[in-house]
């Protein structure tokens, strides 16, 4: 009886050591520890970064005026004002979706203005470390569950992911989360024939569009991508894609009809884009933009905005740009040439970020980001190679994505939203690399003992036929 319950005892920790593994195992090839442990690591970074800092004088700035000015606005209940210092106007130079969520910060923390600072970091936190969810899901559904986990926790590390949720109180973190949903929602609805999908569908791609509408650029060659795919499935798709885009149109449609009447004018989500490609090209342009016309900087530029208006101001400018544009075609591509450089290099960021600055890693960051850049598109290229429409979308993103701020002007946080795919890529890449190589390594091993085995079949014959090789008792 004793040797029964002994090893009765012995099996039911053996199973209980078997289970722990796998729950352990389980736990590790997870996403949810990767959101975890991207959302500690921003934190305690966060925490660092502010830790006996001087608010007057911080040593680590946060930039994002414009959205905090607003924000503060909506809090006041005086409504989607005033982005500028000075500008007492109502405007729609900002998407409306993430001042909304920082005025949310700044109504908890009584309009106290690092109460709602630290909101805001710590929601773009929340929403960088979400991103892990989306990327594993793309790479396990596109390239395989082993990249799909390696790109989660290399986002957890990726320093622009790091970086931007801390630095900036903007839209970017909650951007690029957006983009990867709908990235990963249009991979699904290859077979989907639910309506309720595709309403859902539209009204993701509105609520994106309300966070950042350069998005938008994206969403008639995803569509069309989504129907090539289901007719090669024999599906049907046109009433769903037409239900998508009437989603679409309605999320926007309110703010629309706001715009109209409070900025006098019909304008896509946000008023700026004039203004935007103005700063992009103009005599005073050098290397990327003047960013000292901008109105937020320049008093001058302010007044002519104030005494203008809105519509009138950006329109103005955009007409500058153009004619601009017309008049000086070589500048134009030039400068064009060396924002696409920008976009991909981040030459420009690495002297201009105050962070990076502080942290004296100007040309590390302008090597890094080449060559984080180089391995994407490397990755995108035998990714399309390897699986041409299944990995359309991500290259989509890649490819489409920056084109409007070729023309206007880049920096690196413009292109954070596609940063998950880049990461994908780059992983996809490097996963093919690793096979590659171990490939030519067996190859290499398995060529040397054929070699041998040769080799020794040779002498065993060469000793039976050759007569000089037998021994004196068989000559």
């Amino acid at each position: 009886m004793v040797d029964k319950k002994c090893r009765s005892d012995e099996v039911s920790a053996e199973m209980s050591s078997v289970l722990t593994k796998r729950m352990l195992a389980s736990v590790l090839r997870s996403p949810a520890l990767a959101v975890v442990a991207a959302y500690g690591l921003r934190m305690v970074l966060l925490w660092l970064a502010h830790y006996n800092e001087d608010p007057v004088n911080p040593r680590f700035e946060t930039i994002g005026l414009e959205n905090d000015l607003v924000a503060m606005s909506l809090a006041r209940s005086k409504g989607f004002f005033g982005p500028y210092p000075g500008y007492e106007a109502v405007t729609a130079v900002l998407a409306p979706v993430y001042p909304w969520m920082s005025a949310i910060g700044y109504k908890l923390f009584h309009l106290d203005y690092f109460g709602g600072m630290l909101f805001c970091q710590t929601m773009n936190s929340a929403f960088s470390a979400g991103t892990c969810w989306p990327i594993h899901a793309i790479g396990k559904k596109v390239f395989g569950e082993r990249v799909g986990l390696a790109s989660a926790w290399l986002w957890v590390f990726l320093p622009y992911a790091v970086l931007f949720p801390l630095e900036w109180t903007w839209d970017q973190s909650l951007a690029a989360l957006m983009l990867a949903l709908i990235v990963c929602a249009t991979l699904n609805l290859r077979e989907s024939t639910s309506a309720l999908h595709w309403s859902g569908y539209g009204l993701l791609w509105g609520f994106t569009a309300l966070v950042n509408p350069t998005v938008c650029i994206l969403l008639p060659f995803m569509l069309a991508w989504l129907m090539i795919r289901r007719r090669q499935a024999a599906r049907p798709s046109a009433g769903l894609v037409m239900r998508t885009v009437f989603m679409f149109l309605l999320v926007l449609l309110p703010w629309t009809i706001r715009n109209y009447y409070a900025v006098d004018g019909l304008v896509f989500v946000k008023s700026n884009f004039g203004l935007e490609l103005w700063l992009g090209n103009n005599p005073a342009v050098k290397e990327n933009y003047s960013r000292d016309l901008h109105p937020l900087v320049s008093y001058a530029e302010r007044l002519r905005l104030i005494m203008s208006g809105e519509p009138n101001y950006n329109r103005e400018k955009e007409r500058e740009a153009i004619a601009f544009i017309k008049a000086h075609p070589r500048t134009f591509l030039q400068n064009s040439f060396d924002r696409f450089v920008d976009n991909w290099a981040g030459t420009y960021d690495s002297q201009v970020d105050p962070w990076i600055h502080t942290l004296h890693l100007s040309s590390a960051d302008v090597w890094f980001c080449s060559v984080f850049s180089v391995i994407s598109l490397a990755g995108m290229i035998l990714a399309l190679r390897a699986n041409l429409l299944d990995s359309s979308p991500l290259a989509m993103c890649l490819l489409l994505f920056p084109i409007p701020y070729y023309f206007t002007h880049t920096e690196l946080r413009y292109r954070h939203p596609i940063d998950p795919f880049m990461t994908l890529f780059t992983v996809y890449a490097i996963v093919r690399l690793c096979s590659a190589l171990r490939g030519r390594v067996s190859l290499v091993k398995r060529g040397g003992a054929i070699r041998e085995q040769n080799s020794q079949a040779a002498g065993a014959v060469g000793g039976a036929t050759d007569p000089l090789a037998r021994s004196p008792l068989q000559r």
